[in-house]
């Protein structure tokens, strides 16, 4: 009894340190409404720098960005080093840094929707019937009624699924089929998805 006690509390010892290293790692988010990554970097070809104290004013910096639509950042603490990102780790590769850490604005990162989906900022690009989307700046096979310039604050880029317009269907694209001009896009709602969900 006593070597199956020590083998209990051994196990025991081995859970709570792994449940202590996922939680530093998944929810030790020290910014509300961001994931953060440890030693990571995204490359984004729309970024710019910024000078500031914490990664809190790193946030509010992205937050107003007003140069893109900001997706995430990354800050070096020892160089006080903001940089903020039209990119995140769901759109490039994330690349090893030492000194950074990475903070993914969380609703970018969340592949489902609350109520119709005009807040979905994720990356589904199949509609419902599995038809690919269309770019959002492209004429062809679809001259689209909605557009990037039309809708800046849609987030209208690539050809990711989107509900620019409040449709009560929620978020759709225009088709790359030629006989289907529009459709639907069929995401999973974020209601009783712990911490806004992620559905694959």
């Amino acid at each position: 009894m006593g070597c199956h006690y020590k083998g209990l509390n051994m196990d025991l010892f081995k859970a709570t340190l792994l449940i202590g290293a996922f939680i530093s790692t998944v929810g030790g988010t020290e910014v509300e409404g961001y994931s953060k990554t440890e030693g990571a970097w995204v490359i984004s070809l729309n970024k710019r720098q910024y000078m500031v104290t914490n990664a809190a004013e790193c946030a509010e910096k992205c937050n107003t960005e007003t140069s893109f639509t900001c997706k995430s950042f990354m800050y070096v603490e020892k160089d006080q080093e903001c940089w903020t990102a039209a990119s995140n780790s769901k759109t490039e590769d994330i690349l090893r840094r030492r000194s950074s850490a990475l903070y993914d604005k969380n609703e970018y990162l969340r592949e489902c929707v609350n109520g119709i989906g005009t807040d979905y900022r994720g990356t589904k690009s199949r509609t419902k019937t599995g038809k690919g989307c269309q770019r959002w700046e492209a004429r062809f096979p679809h001259k689209p009624n909605i557009t990037p310039q039309s809708h800046p604050r849609a987030d209208l880029e690539s050809n990711y699924c989107r509900n620019p317009d409040a449709d009560r269907g929620g978020p759709w694209c225009y088709t790359t089929d030629p006989d289907t001009r529009w459709e639907h896009c069929n995401l999973p709602s974020c209601t009783g998805r712990p911490g806004g969900g992620s559905a694959a």
